[in-house]
């Protein structure tokens, strides 16, 4: 049997105006920095963060200087440049963040850091990250906490969190699906040391209000390898639709919270036709399709994995231009 053909060229394309809108990043790491391997990694992770609008593939070489990727910067379009460096005296690594092509460069000095594969040790379930995840298709949504107000806070934090609000592109509630939400990057602002946490996470949503049985019917569509479940020793399909006993949302009822349950409202994947002709011209001014998409709320429960990286920054410096100082 033929396997069946997924649609996957019937998204809508951007213009390019709305491309050239999309912030672009670009992360490097230059000097001493060469030659330590876990920061080499710690690099490769952050542009895995910084996917997919992000040179992914970008290669350093020995003889290269800054000047080489702020020129090379302009025709790629990039907007953001990240350069993380570690002092040949001291041996401290700070990381340079600057908005392209007239600056400014905010400085960070990085007093720890956790790699993803650190992060992968010390969790029960880790997820496997890998470049052609789905998750890395969409850029992370940036939740900030601990920053003050914007009318209230000083110009060193409004620059602070226009920088960060600038590395990903704006998230619109009326047109953003939820669906394509499938990453956190949360930056919590400690409010006596100044320290920001950096960390890095996955979102997993699932049905609270299905059944187990359900569940599977609904993977069998969407995934077209996994096979249908036994139904040989049912009597009643009411018993599979109606089992007391499978309304789960991970793994038992108990490890749902509250909380973590949000109402989403969706589009159905089933499409209904107006019972009369009267419905039909008053849908979508009188289009020639009679079909409407059905929107339906569900209950889903939303669990975040944490993949890394982990940084804990400290802001030493902001200066114009772009890195000057690391020039």
């Amino acid at each position: 049997m033929a396997k069946r053909r997924q649609k996957k060229r019937t998204h809508v394309k951007l213009s390019e105006d709305q491309i050239k809108k999309i912030p672009k990043s670009m992360v490097i790491h230059l000097g001493s920095a060469l030659q330590n391997h876990s920061l080499t990694q710690l690099v490769r992770d952050t542009r895995n963060l910084m996917q997919p609008h992000t040179a992914i593939n970008l290669r350093e070489r020995k003889n290269n200087k800054l000047k080489d990727f702020v020129v090379m910067a302009g025709p790629l379009g990039v907007s953001q440049l990240m350069v993380f460096s570690q002092s040949e005296d001291t041996g401290s690594t700070h990381l340079r963040m600057s908005s392209m092509p007239r600056g400014p460069t905010i400085t960070f000095k990085i007093h720890e850091y956790s790699l993803c594969r650190d992060v992968a040790k010390i969790l029960k379930t880790p997820k496997s990250v890998s470049r052609q995840a789905p998750e890395f298709t969409m850029p992370p949504l940036l939740v900030m906490n601990g920053f003050k107000n914007p009318k209230e806070s000083e110009m060193h934090e409004k620059l602070l969190v226009t920088m960060f609000q600038q590395m990903f592109p704006p998230v619109s509630p009326q047109h953003t699906k939820v669906d394509t939400i499938r990453r956190v990057l949360m930056l919590n602002k400690d409010k006596d040391t100044g320290i920001i946490e950096l960390r890095h996470y996955f979102i997993d949503t699932k049905l609270v209000d299905v059944s187990k049985n359900v569940k599977r019917l609904i993977n069998v569509k969407r995934h077209v390898n996994k096979k249908l479940p036994n139904l040989a020793k049912v009597k009643d399909v009411a018993d599979v639709i109606l089992d007391p006993y499978a309304n789960a949302g991970f793994t038992s009822d108990s490890e749902v919270e509250d909380d973590a349950i949000v109402e989403v409202q969706e589009k159905s994947d089933y499409l209904t036709r107006p019972k009369n002709a009267k419905s039909a011209a008053s849908g979508a001014n009188g289009a020639a399709s009679s079909e409407q998409e059905e929107q339906t709320r569900r209950k889903k429960a939303v669990k975040l994995t944490e993949v890394g990286p982990r940084m804990r920054l400290e802001l030493i410096k902001i200066e114009e231009g772009v890195c000057e100082a690391c020039s």
